[in-house]
C-alpha cells in the first residue's frame, strides 16, 4: 500500500476521541478513501490517519500495528524498494500479513531500532508509538518532501501532516506570526506562519519520552556534498560518462516511482525536467503515457503549451492542459491558500493547483520534476555572471528574458556565499525600517529581535559549507532555504494534496542526488548552459528546443492589482485591503500601505520598483486573506471545506476493532 495521507498524532494531553476525529477529517482531502484513528489512555497518546489508497487497496488501513500492539504507526508517503526489504526481513525471521510498503517501517524498527531511517528509500512522513520503550518517534524523508508540523507545550506534543489539523482539535488557537510575515516579506521563507507551529527538518527525526515530555531532535542525513579536495581525489569521469550515470539513476528512480494500482501521469511543462521525466518514463510505461501541463493566456511570455505539446508529440503522451488566465487564478486564490497556509509573492500556486486538479480527473499518481535545479544548478542563482543566460548552444539556444531573483543572489551575498559587489539592500537598515512601519503599531514591538538572515542561518550547518566550492554553497543554501519551505510545500505537495493526487518526484531520490554530488560542477553548468549533463544524458529523447533552450521557472505572469480590470480582484481588495479590513486583522498600517500602492500606480512601466511592490502587495492581499481563513473565521473555514457523504473514522486497536464503527478486523502485523 504506497500511499498519500494526511496523518496526525498527540503525546502528554488527551484531546479526546472528538478532537482526534476533527484532526483527522480536516485531512480529508490528502486521504478520502479510509479515516483510522488509534488512541492509548495509558499512555495518554493518539495517532489518527487519512488515507489516499495506490497499492493494496484492499488492505491498507491504518493505524498498523506490531509486536501484539506495542508498536502503533501511521505514515504519509511511499517507501520504494520495500519489497526487497521485506525479502530481507522475512529471512530474519520477520512475518508480514499485507503488501504494504508501510508495514516493512515497523519490522525495521523492531529489527535496528532507531536506525530503521536509514533504510527507506522514498518521500514520507510518520509518527511511530513504541510503547514499550514509552516514546513517540516523528520523521521526515530527507529532503522535507512530505512535511510534519508540530505543536508543543509543557512537554505535551502535537503532529500533523498540515496546521489546520492541529487547530481542528481545539487545543490551539491560530494567530499569525508576524516575525514569519516580515520575513517572507524580506525573501526568507518562514516553516510555517503561525505562532507556536514548528516543523520537523527534512532529514530529522524527533522522539518524545511519553514519561517526562523531554524530546530529542537527531539528523540521520545531510546534503553532504563533496569538497574540494576530495573532488579533486575524485579521478572523475568525462561528460559522456557521466551523461551515461545520470540517465542510468533517472531511469531507475522513475521506475520506482511508476508502480502503482491506479493511473500515473506527468506533469509536462516543455521545459528539460518535466521532459527528462516525460521521456523516461514513456519508454518505460507500458502504453502511452498521460501528461498534463499549464497554459497561460494573458501573458505569452509564460506560456510554453507549444514546447509541451511538440515533445508530447515526440513520446506519444495523451497531452491535457488547462487554461489558467486572470480571472479563474483569482477565483480559486482562498481556496489555495486554504490549502498552501502560507502566503504567495506570484500565483504560480494557484496555476499548480488548477493543474493538480486537473490531472486528477485523469490519473491519481503524477510525477513531478521538482529537484532537478537543485540538482544541476539549474537557478540563476548558480550563474557566475548574474544569471544571463546568453546564446551559447551553437547560435541556437533561445534568449529568454530572465525573471528577476536579484534579492537571492542579494542574500547569498550577503552571507558571503558569493563575491558580488552589490549591496544586500534587502536587509539594510532602510529596508528593514521599511518593513517595520508596514506592520500596525501594536505589531511592531515583536519585530525587535533576531534578524531575518540571522533566522535563515540557523538552517545552514558550517560543517556542511566549510571547503565547497562557491557554487556549491549556493546549492546547500538554497536546499536548506527554499526547498521544502516553499517548493516543495506551496507548489508542490499541498497544491496535488488538495486534489487527492500523489505526486511524486523522481529527481529527489536521495541516492541520485548523492551520486550527483561527485559530478563536477562544469558539467552541470559551463559556459551559460545549465544542466548541462542532464540534458545530454536524454538529448535523444527530447525535442531540440527542449535540449537548447535555457531554464525557465515554473511561475506565473505577475498580477498588477488595478482596480476594474477584474471583478473578482476587485472583490478580493476590497474584502482584505479595505482600511477596514486592515483595520480588523490588525496586522499592517493601513496609512503606510495606502502611500505605496500611490507610488505603485504611479509606475505605468514595467520596471523593477514597481515588480518588488507588486510582489509585497500580493503578499500583503494572501496575507490578510490568510488572517481571515485561520484566525478570524477558522470554524467556518473548516466546515465550509469539509467533504460530504465521507466515510465513517474507524478506531484502530491492537487487539481488536470499534465494533460500533465498524465490523471488519484491523491490519494487525
Amino acid at each position: 500500500e504506497l500511499t498519500m495521507c494526511g496523518i496526525f498524532g498527540f503525546t502528554g494531553r488527551d484531546l479526546g476521541r472528538a478532537g482526534l476525529e476533527r484532526a483527522v477529517r480536516s485531512l480529508h482531502h490528502r486521504g478520502p478513501d479510509g479515516f483510522g484513528i488509534y488512541i492509548d489512555p495509558v499512555e495518554c497518546a493518539g495517532l489518527g490517519h487519512a488515507r489516499l489508497a495506490i497499492i493494496d487497496l484492499e488492505n491498507g488501513a491504518q493505524p498498523l500495528f506490531a509486536r501484539d500492539g506495542e508498536l502503533v504507526l501511521v505514515c504519509n508517503g511511499e517507501i520504494y524498494e520495500f519489497e526487497r526489504l521485506r525479502d530481507e526481513l522475512q529471512k530474519l525471521g520477520h512475518e508480514f500479513y499485507t503488501g504494504s510498503d508501510s508495514e516493512v517501517i515497523l519490522h525495521l524498527y523492531s529489527e535496528y531500532g532507531m536506525d530503521f531511517v536509514h533504510y527507506l528509500r522514498g518521500e514520507f512522513a510518520l509518527l511511530l508509538l513504541d510503547r514499550c520503550n514509552r516514546r513517540l518517534i516523528a520523521a521526515c524523508d530527507r529532503f522535507g518532501i512530505k512535511s510534519l508540523f508540530f505543536h508543543t507545550q509543557d512537554g505535551n506534543f502535537i503532529f500533523a501532516s498540515e496546521a489546520k489539523a492541529i487547530f481542528a482539535t481545539g487545543y490551539l488557537q491560530p494567530k499569525i506570526d508576524v516575525v514569519g510575515v516580515r520575513d517572507f516579506l524580506s525573501g526568507v521563507i518562514p516553516d510555517s506562519l503561525f505562532e507556536g507551529i514548528q516543523v520537523v527538518p527534512p532529514g530529522c527525526m524527533l522522539s518524545v519520552d511519553l514519561e517526562s515530555g523531554e524530546d530529542v531532535i537527531h539528523r540521520y542525513w545531510d546534503l553532504d556534498l563533496p569538497t574540494e579536495s576530495e573532488l579533486q581525489g575524485d579521478r572523475g569521469s568525462g561528460l559522456e560518462e557521466n551523461a551515461a550515470v545520470v540517465r542510468t539513476l533517472v531511469d531507475r528512480a522513475v521506475e520506482l516511482r511508476l508502480r502503482a494500482e491506479v493511473p500515473v501521469g506527468v506533469y509536462l511543462s516543455g521545459g528539460v525536467d518535466s521532459s527528462v521525466i516525460a521521456a523516461s518514463m514513456a519508454r518505460q510505461h507500458k502504453g502511452p503515457i498521460k501528461a498534463f501541463t499549464i497554459v497561460f493566456p494573458d501573458d505569452e511570455n509564460f506560456n510554453e503549451f507549444q514546447n509541451a505539446k511538440r515533445m508530447s508529440e515526440k513520446i506519444g503522451a495523451e497531452l491535457h492542459s488547462v487554461s489558467c488566465d486572470h480571472q479563474s487564478m483569482l477565483e480559486h486564490v482562498e481556496d489555495c491558500l486554504w490549502i498552501s497556509e502560507l502566503p504567495f509573492h506570484n500565483l504560480h500556486a494557484v496555476g499548480k493547483f488548477l493543474l493538480s486538479r486537473l490531472a486528477r480527473e485523469h490519473v491519481k499518481v503524477v510525477l513531478t520534476g521538482e529537484g532537478a535545479d537543485e540538482i544541476f544548478l539549474g537557478y540563476v542563482c548558480f550563474q557566475s555572471d548574474k544569471g544571463a543566460i546568453s546564446d551559447q548552444m551553437g547560435n541556437q539556444m533561445k534568449t529568454r528574458k530572465i525573471p528577476d531573483r536579484s534579492h537571492v543572489r542579494r542574500i547569498l551575498s550577503a552571507i558571503g556565499f558569493v563575491p558580488l559587489h552589490e549591496h544586500a539592500e534587502l536587509f539594510s537598515p532602510l529596508h528593514q525600517r521599511v518593513l517595520k512601519h508596514i506592520f500596525h503599531v501594536e505589531q511592531r514591538s515583536s519585530l525587535v529581535g533576531i534578524h531575518p538572515l540571522k533566522r535563515l542561518m540557523r538552517r545552514l550547518r558550517p560543517a556542511q559549507i566549510n571547503n565547497r566550492s562557491s557554487v556549491r554553497k549556493i546549492q546547500y543554501f538554497w536546499i536548506k532555504s527554499m526547498l521544502a519551505t516553499y517548493n516543495l510545500t506551496v507548489i508542490g505537495d499541498r497544491q496535488e494534496m488538495a486534489h487527492s493526487i500523489e505526486g511524486r518526484p523522481p529527481f529527489l531520490d536521495h541516492k541520485l542526488f548523492e551520486r550527483m554530488g561527485w559530478i563536477p560542477d562544469n558539467h552541470k553548468i559551463h559556459n551559460g548552459i545549465e544542466k548541462r549533463v542532464l540534458r545530454e544524458a536524454f538529448k535523444t529523447e527530447v525535442t531540440e528546443e527542449v535540449y537548447r533552450n535555457p531554464k525557465w521557472p515554473f511561475s506565473a505572469p505577475l498580477l498588477w492589482l488595478k482596480n476594474g480590470v477584474y471583478p473578482t480582484l476587485d472583490r478580493l481588495l476590497d474584502n482584505y485591503l479595505s482600511k477596514e479590513a486592515i483595520a480588523r486583522s490588525g496586522i499592517f498600517n493601513y496609512r503606510m500601505l495606502l502611500g505605496l500602492r500611490f507610488i505603485e500606480r504611479l509606475l505605468f512601466f514595467d520596471c523593477k520598483l514597481r515588480r518588488r511592490l507588486n510582489e509585497m502587495f500580493t503578499i500583503i492581499l494572501t496575507v490578510q486573506i490568510l488572517e481571515r481563513l485561520f484566525v478570524s473565521n477558522f470554524k467556518r473555514s473548516l466546515e465550509n471545506r469539509q467533504a460530504e457523504n465521507v466515510l465513517p473514522i474507524r478506531e484502530m486497536r491492537s487487539g481488536g476493532l470499534d465494533s460500533t464503527r465498524m465490523v471488519d478486523k484491523p491490519v494487525a502485523v
